[in-house]
């Protein structure tokens, strides 16, 4: 079996971290083609500072300049192109470590969720337990085992829907779930071919396009069994996000958002209400009336208080 885990970095000085950890903890029932896209200057990449796991037979490495980046959608689209005979589509964030047996974990959670649908449309995917960096060395956060449960806290005007991920006791059988986290899915490589990564989502609207165009092609999903990785605590105020130190004007990035949110309603606007209403049953996210079900609801975060849109039973 042949995974191809796809890496978008952008300007992320943990990009190595992430890489060294998916090689160290694979185990030896796969294959793993690890495909990079880094958006770095050459003297702060991978290329340049670690020459020797670009040059490595199963890495396939891209370049360029920050810059010249689109966002993430078009990244990960532009590096799903690296992807020839794997068999399986791994799509993961730049900062991330993970857990011994990472590979197996994963392909048994897909084996099993393929079986409850009968079919091989199913995606895989969690939030991640969390790591810091103290001193240059990884520092784990959760020293016991999880799984995920998507829910969600907001629904804006905007339409972008914030999806919250509760960190819940390992479970015995694979979870139905509501929500495809980016930075963490796995699924069969036809999916690329099936569905795959609109370019023109900047950033916002990404997880919510991935989902909805994902269940019009037939994909369910599910949460695994446990979780097998981590995620940089300091995400959020990480290189890795185009508006912080920004390498281009503020207004070239504004403008790229303003484009990205214009594709995600005329996405929105394409899908037909049959569907819509399939998702809302499926998920209880009521896109026609504009609400979130209480069964969709997290329980960890509130909803806000400040928005226009309705959160609460269907009508």
């Amino acid at each position: 079996m042949k995974i191809f885990v796809s890496i978008c970095s952008y300007r992320d000085p943990l990009l190595v971290y992430t890489l060294k950890a998916l090689m160290q903890t694979k185990s030896a029932i796969t294959e793993v083609v690890y495909g990079i896209f880094e958006q770095n200057e050459k003297e702060n990449s991978l290329e340049t500072l670690f020459p020797e796991l670009v040059s490595r037979s199963d890495v396939k490495y891209k370049r360029i300049d920050p810059q010249y980046s689109e966002g993430v959608g078009w990244a990960r689209n532009i590096n799903a192109l690296q992807l020839t005979d794997e068999d399986f589509y791994y799509q993961i964030d730049s900062h991330m470590v993970f857990d011994k047996n990472w590979d197996r974990d994963l392909i048994n959670d897909y084996k099993e969720g393929c079986r409850a649908v009968e079919s091989n449309k199913v995606i895989i995917s969690s939030n991640c337990k969390n790591f810091d960096m103290v001193d240059g060395n990884v520092v784990l956060e959760h020293g016991m085992d999880y799984t995920c449960r998507a829910r969600f806290y907001q629904f804006n005007p905007n339409l972008w829907l914030f999806a919250h991920g509760e960190h819940i006791p390992p479970t015995e059988t694979v979870m139905p779930a509501i929500h495809i986290f980016a930075g963490n899915m796995f699924t069969h490589s036809d999916w690329v071919r099936n569905v795959g990564i609109n370019p023109r989502i900047f950033f916002h609207g990404e997880e919510q396009a991935i989902t909805l165009s994902s269940f019009a092609a037939g994909y369910r999903f599910f949460h695994g069994k446990r979780m097998s990785c981590y995620h940089y605590k300091g995400s959020n105020e990480h290189t890795s996000k185009q508006d912080f130190k920004p390498v281009v004007p503020l207004e070239i990035i504004e403008e790229r958002k303003r484009r990205s949110e214009i594709e995600f309603r005329a996405f929105l606007d394409s899908l037909e209400d049959d569907l819509l209403e399939e998702y809302r049953v499926y998920s209880g996210v009521n896109y026609i009336n504009k609400k979130i079900e209480e069964r969709a609801i997290t329980r960890v975060i509130k909803p806000s208080i400040d928005i226009d849109w309705e959160v609460g039973d269907s009508e």
